[in-house]
């Protein structure tokens, strides 16, 4: 079935009135006894700089964001549990670390026995629906573990894998290009849960508005929607074409599979990416601020909707900005692959009118894990039996009832430390000048601890520690005049993981591999 989706023309209203905890406001009474709605909205690779509400770049603006920011509450030392997109959204899922089950790369599976916060709040009386980029796993289709549909959202409307191109959407399109290169550019139609369809347009606008018409279904009972953009996600240089003669720039050609085979297509890659995009941080920003007004669309849906005041709204990035894109992360250092701030510090919003400040900053460090224990509370429902949740409740941290550093301690995994560094039979091949634009080091480790940031450098076996506190950008190495620290903090990581590896008997462990 092939539909046509036209360029929405989104209205974006004036904010509502937002509340304080305890303030006497006049509410429905109907509304007031119903089930919150949660909205949960997930963007891909964004930029820590690429929002200005948390002071990065001049360049970009997301006027957007920042009213959503400005409705509840702005958490700045925010971390997801991985540098990259499958094992951060797991956890985001799971409230545990991916580690548990084995996960330290792209080559991520979902074990059936994890306990998904869209399983949870079906169980207790939710409709639950995720449309957009579904990077739980492999690209297999319906009926396997990582296929939303197969971990409690009733309704999907997507599509799987890394990379979802931002305008091939047919089954056509894919004619010419194996299984595996078509897989790996996100080429072809969407998943409406099995069934297969055909669109037209460009992915933000086709997520977005499939997004307003589930909220438009669903409005007269209590839902719990996923939104996962993939923008700003590579490959950027993908514009419409009519948008492209009124930005000015010319079209960068997309991969031909008649030129050649699979060496040729990662070498395609490479010459595509930063530095060589012609106007890259240009078509990055077109990708940004197509993505706010999509996060305008959807909270000015829930206001015409009358759903405001009764919707709790989550907002993350999976990981840090992409070196590949040219995303900012201004002023952390680093980014997506790796374990620098700005491949794991994130914006963060959570906003619930009426039960969360309006235009509070917290300070404090907290994790994506957090989400998944804090709705729990918020909706008064029981933790799943039997699982060790990493993330914490952050509602009393944020009501002023614990003035506690939620997470005095937190750990991170390189690529490749449950396994041997990938060896490459050509060191100047196709996949490891691919691989070379992550920009780091994937062997390592870094804990927080407090305001401490400790990095094991796994290449070169080196350390680096930062107070980040007075260098949030890391660029003062005091690891040599605080051994002490170094110490403590390289034994309680290794103490972690071995805790950690203790659940892996449990499970058969993935392969983490890219591809």
């Amino acid at each position: 079935m092939q539909q046509h989706l036209k360029k929405s023309i989104y209205t974006i209203g004036a904010a509502s009135l937002m509340l304080f905890p305890g303030c006497q406001c006049q509410k429905d009474k109907r509304q007031q006894s119903e089930k919150p709605n949660v909205l949960l909205i997930i963007t891909d690779d964004q930029g820590y700089g690429d929002f200005n509400a948390y002071g990065g770049t001049s360049d970009a603006q997301t006027p957007q964001l920042d009213q959503l920011a400005n409705s509840g509450v702005r958490f700045t030392n925010a971390y997801v549990s991985m540098s990259v997109c499958s094992p951060s959204r797991m956890a985001i899922l799971t409230g545990r670390q991916q580690q548990r089950w084995g996960v330290y790369n792209f080559g991520a599976r979902f074990p059936e026995s994890e306990v998904t916060l869209a399983e949870q709040l079906k169980s207790y009386g939710y409709q639950t629906g995720m449309v957009g980029k579904s990077h739980y796993g492999p690209v297999k289709g319906p009926g396997e573990p990582e296929f939303p549909t197969s971990h409690g959202f009733d309704y999907f409307f997507g599509k799987e894998g890394g990379t979802m191109d931002y305008i091939r959407h047919k089954a056509s399109d894919r004619e010419g290009f194996s299984e595996r290169m078509a897989n790996h550019l996100g080429i072809g139609p969407f998943w409406e849960n099995d069934k297969k369809v055909d669109m037209e347009g460009y992915s933000t606008d086709i997520i977005v508005e499939k997004s307003l018409e589930y909220i438009d279904n669903h409005k007269d009972n209590p839902f719990f929607l996923t939104v996962s953009f993939n923008a700003v996600h590579l490959f950027t240089h993908q514009i419409p074409e009519p948008d492209l003669k009124t930005l000015g720039i010319d079209k960068v050609p997309d991969w031909d599979p008649a030129t050649g085979d699979w060496d040729e297509y990662l070498e395609w890659y490479v010459n595509t990416v930063r530095p060589h995009t012609p106007q890259g941080r240009q078509r990055y920003l077109y990708h940004l601020n197509k993505l706010d007004d999509a996060i305008g669309a959807l909270t000015n849906k829930l206001k015409a909707t009358g759903l405001d005041e009764n919707t709790i709204v989550i907002f993350i990035s999976d990981n840090g900005g992409s070196p590949r894109t040219y995303a900012d992360n201004t002023p952390l250092k680093g980014n997506k692959y790796i374990l620098e701030e700005g491949g794991i510090r994130v914006p963060f919003v959570m906003s619930w009118p009426g039960h969360l400040p309006k235009g509070k900053v917290y300070d404090q460090t907290v994790s994506g894990m957090d989400i998944f224990p804090t709705l729990h509370a918020a909706l008064d429902m029981e933790l799943p039996e039997g699982k060790n949740i990493d993330g914490l409740n952050l509602l009393p941290y944020l009501s002023g009832e614990n003035n506690a550093n939620p997470h005095e301690i937190l750990f991170w995994t390189g690529f490749h430390l449950k396994g041997k560094p990938r060896v490459y039979d050509d060191p100047n091949g196709p996949l490891a000048r691919h691989d070379k634009t992550y920009y780091g080091d994937e062997t390592g480790w870094a804990v927080r601890y407090q305001n401490w940031k400790l990095r094991y450098y796994g290449r070169s076996d080196e350390y680096g520690l930062f107070d980040l506190t007075t260098d949030i950008s890391e660029t003062n190495n005091i690891a040599g005049a605080h051994p002490e620290l170094v110490e403590m903090m390289t034994q309680r990581f290794f103490e972690w993981h071995s805790e950690i590896k203790k659940d892996h008997k449990n499970y058969e462990l993935p392969e983490s591999s890219e591809f």
